[in-house]
């Protein structure tokens, strides 16, 4: 749909598999970029091969973006859900900041299209946390695609086969700030111990600004919970 936070890139691009790889909701084009020049660094690159990434978004202006970066064999709009692709067609099938932009029943419904598409694993990632908000401006306009419509949990993830890891770390509250910044231990926090805590929550989801999850086939779900037993 747009952006996406820089600290994902190294949790991320080590799990894609394949050269064949679907970027759903593609935005600006960053992971089309990240897997073409840093393919070597996936899980198992092919030597030689060069990746084919197809993008979709359903924001005209992201796709005219995506079209001309040329990392991608092909770019579509499309509102998603469904995925017109057929069944196993793509190695790995990237959720990457996405399901928030949908409504709780159109984003299960996406995961599992991209489960359907995908012949070996689908990547997603989300806020760790509830992140409502309106659409807003970007780059290339005001997306009215880019609000922030729900939350999928990690107990939901779980439940959907998905093995979790966590990256970032939310900066703190104000007063947290505050209290550092009055003894002077502002820069220490943010340029020294962050930095460490943020390496923690990749073992640590539950603590990690955003949540990745990593789905292969052959994953079994889990029963279902009811809400208030997730965590």
């Amino acid at each position: 749909m747009g952006g996406s936070p820089v600290y994902l890139d190294s949790v991320v691009i080590p799990l894609v598999k394949g050269p064949k790889i679907l970027d759903v909701g593609c935005g600006f084009g960053k992971w089309g970029y990240l897997c073409t020049s840093n393919y070597w660094q996936t899980d198992s690159p092919i030597k030689g091969a060069r990746p084919e990434i197809v993008g979709c978004d359903g924001y005209e202006p992201n796709v005219a973006m995506c079209r001309n970066n040329g990392c991608y064999r092909e770019v579509l709009q499309i509102v998603v859900p469904p995925l017109p692709f057929e069944s196993e067609s793509f190695d790995t099938v990237l959720l990457i900041e996405l399901v928030e932009h949908l409504t709780e029943d159109k984003a299960l419904a996406l995961i599992q299209e991209a489960k359907r598409v995908a012949r070996d694993r689908v990547i997603l990632s989300t806020p760790n946390y509830l992140d409502l908000r309106e659409e807003t401006s970007t780059i290339t306009g005001r997306n009215p695609l880019d609000a922030h419509l729900s939350y999928i949990d990690r107990g939901q993830l779980r439940e959907l086969g998905f093995r979790l890891y966590g990256s970032g770390w939310t900066p703190g509250s104000r007063y947290l700030r505050g209290a550092l910044r009055r003894v002077g231990m502002q820069n220490w926090y943010d340029n020294r111990l962050r930095h460490t805590l943020s390496s923690l929550s990749y073992g640590l989801p539950m603590v990690a600004d955003n949540v990745i999850g990593l789905w292969t086939r052959g994953s079994p779900e889990l029963p279902a919970q009811p809400a208030q037993e997730r965590n």
